[in-house]
């Protein structure tokens, strides 16, 4: 799969949740350091959006809804703490020359 740019990583903050569209999706990013986190940016559990949610970018790193206080892990997906029960999809991510590119995970 082609890789989608997002933008520049100097552009995203660090340690908080920046909503993309990528084909249509909304993705969560999520920086920490040189290294950026792309998950579905809407709780399994109700649709919320993610990127209105606490951040924490140290083990473990997660994402808490701020809706019902679903956690998910930034680094894979998988459901921390209900109620949600479903984990999330999750995107690669790399940096190239500063500019943040995502694509589908398998």
């Amino acid at each position: 799969m082609d890789w989608t740019e997002v933008g520049k990583l100097e552009d995203l903050p660090e340690g908080k949740g920046r909503q993309v569209v990528v084909d249509l999706e909304k993705v969560l990013l999520v920086r920490s350091g040189d290294m950026v986190f792309a998950l579905e940016d809407t709780c399994t559990h109700q649709g919320a959006p993610l990127h209105a949610g606490a951040v924490r970018t140290t083990s473990p790193a997660s994402v808490t809804c701020a809706l019902h206080g679903s956690m998910f892990s930034l680094e894979d997906g998988r459901v921390l703490r209900g109620p949600a029960t479903e984990p999330l999809l999750r995107y690669e991510s790399r940096v190239t020359d500063g500019v943040v590119e995502l694509r589908p995970a398998d």
